[in-house]
């Protein structure tokens, strides 16, 4: 173990002391939200294959689960797009279905590069 970490270690460990029951009880919860969301954005991603037979709206569900790494608050604005183009101006599902994938696969890509 580095210097760094122990220091921050014994640091934990001091604050830690200092907190009544109902302070500990938020921290644990905190770091167990904390190395959650980590596990969840180190794993790679879970592709699963398209069925045949797919709606846009089920192709967005099966990628945000394909994908749990990404932020889909950032993905919000061209998924949006990409839907409304699909229901309101009647673009082929097929080829916003293609889009779609394009787009996570693309913003996985810019994850693992740390963009």
């Amino acid at each position: 173990m580095k210097t760094e970490e122990k220091e921050r270690g014994a640091r934990i460990a001091e604050l830690i002391d200092r907190l009544d029951a109902e302070a500990l009880r938020t921290l644990t919860e905190f770091a167990e939200f904390l190395a959650a969301r980590a596990e969840r954005r180190v794993d790679a991603e879970i592709v699963t294959l398209r069925p045949q037979r797919e709606s846009v709206v089920q192709a967005v569900k099966r990628l945000n689960r394909s994908y749990p790494m990404l932020s889909r608050t950032r993905l919000m604005g061209p998924v949006g797009d990409l839907v409304s183009a699909h229901m309101v101006d009647g673009r082929d599902a097929k080829d916003v279905i293609d889009e779609l994938e394009a787009l996570y696969a693309a913003a996985c890509s810019a994850f693992r590069e740390g963009a």
